[in-house]
């Protein structure tokens, strides 16, 4: 049987997405335990020519959910609009990523073969996909590299964070 476009997505997101939840649960943890100010935590970069902590949360939400709507628009460019701005508010980022992706389904994402979706950066740059290599040639890189970013902010800030933490729940047998 062939792996739908849906089965090779959304249950990877959905895996990383919670385990990121819980990231953010220990960076709290971890400002309240050694009396650090959330905010330097949150906005915290890996390097400075890199962008904070919470914009790397933001993208996972912008690689995951907000792709699936740029194939459904056939468009897509970068967010650009403020990062949440506390562990509360990256949570309900997270939490709300996770809701939508739950009423995403297998026979919609079937239905996004040979779409086309338009990547633009305002009217300076534009990259012509089909949704499917827009998908997974584009976005998912895109996630993994703000999720391994995020996870990389946070070791650097002390976090204890291992690679169990990560991987999350794995989808294992039994």
């Amino acid at each position: 049987m062939p792996l739908s476009l849906h089965a090779a997505l959304v249950p990877g997101w959905t895996q990383i997405l919670r385990a990121c939840r819980n990231w953010l649960d220990k960076a709290e943890s971890h400002c309240q335990a050694h009396n650090l100010a959330a905010a330097g935590l949150i906005e915290a970069r890996l390097i400075a020519d890199m962008l904070p902590l919470n914009y790397q949360v933001k993208s996972l939400a912008v690689h995951s959910i907000g792709a699936i709507e740029g194939v459904r628009r056939g468009a897509f460019s970068p967010d650009w609009s403020e990062p949440p701005a506390s562990f509360i508010a990256l949570r309900e980022k997270l939490d709300a990523t996770l809701d939508a992706l739950a009423g995403v389904t297998v026979a919609e994402m079937e239905d996004f073969f040979d779409r086309p979706v338009v990547f633009t950066v305002g009217s300076k740059f534009r990259l012509d996909f089909t949704a499917e290599n827009f998908l997974l040639g584009f976005t998912q890189p895109n996630f993994h590299f703000h999720a391994t970013t995020t996870y990389d902010i946070l070791r650097a800030q002390g976090v204890a964070l291992g690679k169990g933490d990560y991987l999350g729940a794995m989808p294992a047998n039994g």
